[in-house]
């Protein structure tokens, strides 16, 4: 747990972590970077809340803040040219096979949930 910028951040993973495809790892870490980007400049959040989830067969990253909320296909693109955009993040994760959801509502914060193949990074004797 930690803080940033006045907001409350808490970090959790589970499952068993485990090293994967490079372009895995540097896709979860590429919308993580852009979802707490985003909280930071539009959320208005206290609390924000970062995990890693580690299954059998996809990796899980959800980021979710109590946040003043979106309505998400309002902001699918960064039409002032300032930011990577939701649709970006989403073109990101599809590249490697994954899916991204973002669920909000005005007033009611936001959760985004990127999923990718849990594919394991080649391990060289």
């Amino acid at each position: 747990m930690g803080r940033d910028g006045g907001r409350e951040l808490i970090l959790d993973t589970t499952g068993d972590p485990r090293p994967l495809l490079p372009d895995l790892e540097v896709t979860l870490f590429r919308v993580a970077q852009e979802a707490l980007a985003n909280v930071g400049k539009h959320a208005r959040a206290g609390r924000v809340g970062l995990t890693l989830s580690y299954m059998d067969d996809v990796v899980v990253l959800d980021v979710r803040d109590d946040g003043r909320g979106f309505a998400p296909a309002a902001h699918r693109t960064a039409a002032d040219g300032s930011g990577f955009g939701l649709a970006a993040m989403e073109q990101r994760v599809r590249r490697v096979s994954g899916t991204l959801t973002v669920e909000s509502a005005p007033g009611e914060g936001a959760a985004l949930s990127a999923s990718v193949p849990a594919i394991p990074a080649e391990v060289r004797a």
